[in-house]
């Protein structure tokens, strides 16, 4: 929705005038704002530690500026953060890990030129990266310089090519500023839809593929798989391989998912974040990822019942098998319930405990967040 911004707009679009041969006073009125605010409250229990409060909010507002009938857009995205953690007279900041205080700051600020016309589109400048193995997350998505290119052969097919020069956001074993180079190919037929991937990683992956696939062979019934094998830089460097595949099904207001992940022990790199799509797979909210580990597997399972058009509730459970030297085993369970207000606010809560073998991982949460999307 097209929306008339003032003193944001003339911030984010003050270029657009020279741009597009238009005054800045029309510039601005073809703006279009979007965005989404969510704050969480988490409430962590951990094994013999005190307990304590995280209070999270996060703020994305999207500014894009359309230029003329050229194909051309000017984006601007802003992303902010703030961490608060309480507790009583002898918690520190430095326990619970916060990074963050009381005062925000940005955590993303991304700016670029975007082109989309007939079968081709690209974006270039400071991006969010979307692979198979950057952070999807909305509020911390991958993000770098560069650029990402695609072009729809047809209706079945789309290639797509990716360089990114200082890669943001790896979570895992990418240090941040390194140089991506992929390239893609986007497929949906009658039968399947999916994406496979090919990626070097500058000092760090000597070559990774990876391949998502999603069918319904029976009507109702919804299988997604998963498969990553990449290979670092270096001598003494095993290959690592990865795979996870589920199946969904659903009939009037019950809802039933179980799945099994897999990765070997090798220590090569087949993700660079537990917030990528080919990673966070697990259906408990804290443990979702093994991607990013080795010599693991994970059983999950997830039961959904809607309550009515608004209400969701549901329950979680996996388990972990730690086959590598640490053998921490891993069973966790999840219960929750969503509520929509409308389209664009909505309510979650969540109790999730964590069992592990080596038990001074134990952790016990309570997590309540509202969300609003404009």
């Amino acid at each position: 929705m097209l929306k008339k911004l003032s003193l944001a707009a003339l911030i984010a679009m003050g270029s657009m005038s020279v741009a597009s041969a238009t005054s800045l006073s029309d510039a601005i009125k073809n703006v279009d704002l979007s965005g989404k605010i969510r704050v969480r409250l988490y409430h962590e229990m951990p094994k013999d530690q005190n307990s304590y409060n995280r209070w999270r909010t996060n703020a994305v507002f999207v500014f894009k500026n359309p230029i003329g009938d050229t194909g051309f857009s000017i984006v601007m995205r802003n992303s902010v953060e703030s961490n608060v953690y309480t507790d009583d007279d002898s918690f520190t900041d430095t326990q619970a890990g916060a990074t963050t205080s009381v005062d925000s700051n940005i955590v993303n600020n991304l700016l670029f030129v975007q082109y989309k016309k007939d079968n081709v589109s690209a974006i270039l400048g400071k991006i969010p990266v979307a692979t198979s193995i950057t952070s999807a997350d909305y509020f911390a998505p991958g993000h770098g310089a560069g650029a990402i290119a695609t072009y729809t052969v047809n209706k079945n097919l789309t290639v797509a090519a990716a360089w990114i020069d200082a890669l943001k956001n790896g979570k895992t074993k990418v240090a941040n500023g390194a140089d991506v180079y992929a390239v893609a190919a986007l497929f949906n037929t009658d039968m399947v839809k999916g994406n496979a991937w090919y990626y070097q990683i500058t000092n760090t992956v000597k070559r990774l593929v990876t391949v998502s696939l999603d069918a319904t062979p029976v009507k109702g019934v919804d299988v997604h798989v998963d498969f990553a094998n990449g290979k670092n830089e270096g001598s003494n460097v095993k290959s690592t391989t990865y795979y996870n595949i589920s199946a969904a099904y659903a009939q009037d207001a019950v809802s039933v998912k179980a799945g099994y992940a897999y990765v070997n022990d090798g220590n090569s790199l087949v993700t660079t974040s537990y917030d990528a799509p080919n990673a966070k797979v697990i259906p408990t909210v804290n443990n979702y990822s093994i991607a990013d580990k080795s010599d693991r597997t994970a059983l999950y399972a997830k039961v959904g019942y809607n309550v009515d058009n608004a209400t969701n509730v549901y329950v979680a459970y996996q388990h972990q098998n730690d086959k590598s030297t640490t053998n921490n085993d891993l069973n966790e369970y999840t219960l929750g319930a969503k509520y929509a207000v409308n389209k664009k606010l909505s309510f979650a809560a969540a109790y999730d405990v964590a069992d592990f073998k080596v038990n001074t991982s134990d952790n016990k949460e309570f997590r309540v967040e509202g969300n609003y999307k404009f």
